[in-house]
């Protein structure tokens, strides 16, 4: 599961005309505990934007992130409600000294955003707010949720283009191609409940008596 994440969300800054560098995590990293094997270094190819960026980022923003180091804890089995944040302190290493100095040296510069994408917030209000602190104060500069990320590229793909040299993008055309996920929505158009019970046709066994 890791490696397509890691592919969805590196072709989706590459959508979006950055330069994608992968970092795989190395076996010196391995033996010091250091867990940087979903990182992405991304740079904008045009000039830098002078507004910065919003913290929860959408596709539209995009273009004010110069320069960063992305993060991927999709964890698609949770919503990142505040429970998780806290018990989960992994959430920062996106924003810790390691990966910082490991940015430094492939940038060569140290103007650069953190960003961490994940799987969804809480829809609430409440909770959902105090995810985004905790996740602020873990260090963690902006955060993506794959929702909006797939939702986007759906966005951008042509149903009638080929992207054959990339299979995530070719499949994601597909479903578009044949109308098989709704417009800036990621729901399936086939069924996904069971199928209610199949009841028999009513047949009467009464027996009427001749007399009556």
């Amino acid at each position: 599961m890791s490696e397509i994440n890691i592919q969805l969300v590196r072709e989706f800054f590459e959508l979006n005309r950055f330069r994608v560098l992968t970092h795989w995590q190395h076996d010196d990293e391995q033996r010091r505990g250091v867990e940087s094997g979903l990182l992405l270094f991304v740079e904008q190819v045009g000039p830098e934007a002078q507004e910065s960026p919003p913290y929860l980022l959408q596709q539209h923003d995009l273009h004010r992130l110069h320069r960063a180091v992305v993060e991927v804890r999709a964890w698609h089995g949770d919503k990142f409600y505040p429970s998780v944040v806290e018990s989960s302190p992994i959430l920062g290493h996106v924003a810790s000294p390691e990966v910082r100095s490991l940015a430094q040296s492939v940038f060569g510069v140290d103007a650069f955003a953190s960003v961490l994408v994940i799987s969804e917030l809480p829809s609430s209000t409440e909770p959902r707010s105090r995810a985004i602190a905790l996740l602020k104060d873990l260090g963690v500069q902006h955060i993506v949720e794959f929702g909006t990320m797939l939702a986007s590229m759906l966005e951008q793909l042509s149903a009638q283009s080929n992207y054959a040299p990339s299979q995530t993008l070719q499949t994601l055309r597909l479903l578009k191609r044949y109308d098989l996920v709704r417009r800036q929505q990621l729901e399936f158009r086939f069924p996904m409940d069971p199928m209610p019970p199949t009841v028999g046709p009513s047949v009467d066994t009464t027996v009427n008596d001749p007399g009556e």
